[in-house]
């Protein structure tokens, strides 16, 4: 036993850069360490050539892993995103008979990021508060004050049986980190989310882009290859408070991005800026066979309208339910999820008749080209329980309203139907 042994340390050694002097002494110490006693073991039939033959196989220890300061924070941070949170059952909602009642797919949820700031910060700031939201509103922060479990946890209160999920992918370190938790929050929540790569270009910045390169697209791609179904959103409207400028559809950066999109098998969604209609269809022509999905109120109802008639690879997703005075989204940004459910209840009539009276027509014209998400996103309260069953009230509501033979379609099977082609 103790032959095998040594030769099997020797084979090691030798292959090995040091010298053989060196490596002799320290076999020496190593098996004057190794317990040879003989042990009980069970009895194994061998086949004849292996019969009086030792064979050991020594499993190579595991050097220990030494996580620089910050590499900690960064372990530190992702496991407090994921951290598990308690879901108990509710009361099944009840709606009135006149609202919509079947499933719902919810294709706008922004997810928020982990923090980037540095240790020193962290220590600094209180851990009940947090950097106010781009809308007003304590920013949400994953990890922070809003874990994944419990964005999950209100999803399934609120009764949308799947979401489109822009999942934050910055430039820098960050990125992977951030794909981490968006690889293992698919592992946890296949069902609930449908992933998109939301690759901000440091759109905070005037010298930067709503979006990343396409090199840098493609490193983040590489990462986990397979884990997203979308690219998006993309904001291509210039950044308010001095950010990054406009990128119209057309651009440079973005007609690089296309063949990567397609290559990939990726759906698209932007928000278009002021007076990118031309340059939309020209890119709507250019690439039939990618899947372009678009909101905000930049172009009018009739501009839409004309857009979908012309390209059957152009989607348009409905989600703030404004109307001409953009009355759902006066009703929350700057605001707090008390204000906002007071009035949003007082308001709610109103409410769903200027939606109608918006986005009816379009819907009945164009069934098989428009979806329904909450864009929700930004502050903390906007993933509260009830929040999202308020958003989802309006909806059902709002649908409810509709030609019955297309409300299926624009609830969720357009949007289950454009991730099949």
């Amino acid at each position: 036993m103790k032959i095998m042994i040594v030769l099997f340390l020797l084979g090691v050694i030798f292959l090995s850069s040091c010298s053989i002097s060196e490596q002799i002494q320290e076999n020496k110490e190593i098996i004057e360490n190794i317990d040879i006693e003989p042990k009980e073991e069970a009895v194994v039939q061998k086949p004849a050539e292996l019969e009086n033959e030792s064979q050991i196989i020594l499993e190579p220890e595991q050097p220990e892993i030494i996580l620089s300061p910050e590499e900690q924070l960064w372990r530190k941070r992702i496991e407090k995103a994921l951290a598990p949170t308690p879901c108990p059952d509710i009361v099944k909602l009840e709606y009135p008979a006149s609202y919509y009642h079947g499933p719902l797919i919810d294709t706008h949820l922004h997810i928020p990021s982990i923090p980037d700031w540095s240790a020193e910060e962290e220590e600094d700031l209180p851990t009940d508060q947090a950097p106010e939201g781009r809308f007003g509103g304590p920013q949400a922060l994953l990890g922070w004050n809003v874990k994944m479990s419990e964005i999950a946890c209100t999803l399934q209160r609120e009764g949308t049986h799947n979401n489109f999920a822009f999942f934050p992918a910055y430039e820098g370190e960050i990125s992977l980190y951030q794909l981490e938790i968006w690889k293992r929050t698919m592992q946890e929540y296949p069902d609930q989310f449908t992933p998109f790569i939301m690759s901000s270009g440091n759109d905070d910045d005037p010298n930067g882009f709503p979006t990343v390169d396409a090199d840098t697209l493609k490193e983040m791609l590489a990462v986990y290859p397979g884990l997203f179904d979308g690219y998006g959103e993309i904001g291509l409207y210039a950044r308010e408070n001095g950010g990054s400028p406009e990128l119209p559809p057309d651009s440079k950066r973005l007609l690089e991005i296309y063949p990567l999109i397609k290559e990939n098998n990726l759906v698209i969604y932007f928000h278009l800026g002021d007076g990118h209609k031309d340059n939309f269809e020209k890119v709507l022509k250019q690439y039939p066979d990618i899947t372009f999905i678009w909101h905000g109120d930049q172009l009018t109802v009739d501009e839409v309208k004309n857009i979908l008639s012309k390209y059957p690879n152009a989607y348009y997703g409905i989600d703030e339910f404004f109307g001409g005075e953009r009355e759902i989204f006066e009703l929350y940004v700057g605001k707090s999820k008390e204000e906002y459910l007071k009035a949003a209840n007082t308001k709610f009539d109103k409410i769903i008749q200027q939606a109608i009276s918006h986005w009816k027509s379009l819907i009945e014209q164009y069934p098989d080209q428009v979806i329904w998400g909450t864009d929700r996103g930004d502050a903390v309260w906007n993933y509260d329980q009830d929040v999202g069953q308020m958003q989802v009230k309006i909806a059902r509501a709002f649908i409810g309203k509709l030609d019955p033979v297309v409300q299926e379609k624009f609830a969720y099977k357009n949007a289950e139907r454009l991730l099949k082609e």
